[in-house]
């Protein structure tokens, strides 16, 4: 009886019995052991021709008494076995035309070798040029493109403190007393555009023609900033959205890529999208400076651009990024707006805007 509280012993079964059984051998009868002596001494007879044939040099031809080679005496072939063939005809002969390891001539009867040697390289026309001879090319190649890269360097630094010089003008627009010096300030940044052709054009000088855009991420940023600067004035003069082409007239560039020096469709769409955060900016301002018309006008022109740059198929890019930032001055000049509709403060100016449809 197993105790309380132990599992019940598993029982342990019998082995079977190991097997017994033995291979049988096979029982060799007289004429086979014969069979098989007669087989070891006709090879044992064949290895030991081949090694004096190895040792003595090239085999004979055959003599008359070596085309077949009949039973030791005494002793017949075995039935259903053919006799043991003769000593010649077990020694290896090169084939014809065979050409021996490690020379490129043929054994005898093979006629011309079909191995021969190569040449060298660098042998024969001209030698090559060097390992050493090949980097110090290289070295002046990335030399002279490191000299136009520091040319080019110099005068972005020169745009680039024109560009602030002209944006510190117009922020002046955004002080209480810059609507009534609009005017004068546009002027005033057209005066600066006229040193920035100038510099546009020694930018031009600086690099091959047809290298545009191995070096456009040099002024990438400040063209961008540029054409900003001229739709900003543009539209404080006229309260429209400056083109491609009159953009390429205010910096003296060219609007097509075929003619050399170009605005591009990107720097420009960027720096449009600059003007409409700059312009919620100014929506603000112009409340405080008691002008409620103003920002009707703007959200006007600033839902026109987003419904422009909607028609556009943008990729997952820089620019992509910079139109996602859109919306938020969309909705920034929208809250503008409904502020001076809830304290009745655009009365005046809704009637005004709408004369003027």
């Amino acid at each position: 009886m197993p105790m309380p509280g132990r599992a019940h012993p598993t029982p342990r079964l019998p082995l079977p019995p190991p097997c017994r059984a033995r291979r049988r051998r096979k029982r060799v009868t007289a004429p086979q052991a014969a069979v098989r002596a007669r087989r070891r001494e006709a090879l044992s007879s064949s290895h030991g021709a081949r090694h004096r044939h190895h040792a003595a040099g090239p085999a004979r031809p055959p003599g008359p008494g070596s085309e077949a080679r009949s039973p030791p005496p005494g002793r017949a072939a075995p039935r259903g076995h053919p006799p043991a063939p003769p000593t010649s005809r077990l020694l290896w002969r090169p084939r014809r035309g065979a050409v021996r390891r490690g020379t490129g001539s043929p054994r005898a009867g093979g006629g011309e070798g079909h191995l021969r040697a190569r040449k060298a390289p660098g042998a024969g026309g001209g030698g090559t040029m060097s390992v050493s001879d090949m980097f110090i090319a290289l070295q002046g190649v990335l030399t002279a493109d490191q000299d136009i890269r520091e040319e080019i360097r110099k005068v972005v630094q020169a745009l680039e403190q024109t560009a602030r010089e002209i944006l510190t003008l117009l922020q002046g627009v955004h002080q209480g007393d810059g609507f009534q010096a609009i005017p004068k300030k546009c002027q005033k940044a057209r005066e600066h555009f006229s040193t920035v052709r100038t510099q546009l054009e020694s930018l031009k000088t600086k690099f091959p023609a047809d290298q545009y855009y191995r070096f456009h991420e040099h002024w990438r940023f400040v063209l961008q900033r540029l054409v900003f600067l001229a739709a900003f004035v543009v539209y404080l003069e006229s309260e429209t959205l400056v083109t491609r082409e009159a953009v390429a007239e205010i910096l003296g560039i060219e609007a097509e890529r075929e003619r050399g020096f170009h605005l591009d469709i990107e720097d420009y769409l960027s720096g449009v999208l600059t003007l409409a955060s700059e312009l919620s900016r100014l929506a603000v301002n112009s409340v405080t400076a008691g002008d409620y018309s103003r920002p009707l006008r703007i959200s006007t022109f600033i839902n026109e651009l987003d419904s422009g740059f909607r028609l556009l198929n943008l990729k997952n890019d820089s620019l992509r990024k910079r139109y996602d930032g859109l919306k938020y001055d969309v909705k920034k000049i929208e809250e503008v707006v409904y502020d001076l509709s809830i304290r009745g403060l655009n009365k005046e100016a809704t009637v005004a805007v709408g004369g003027e449809k």
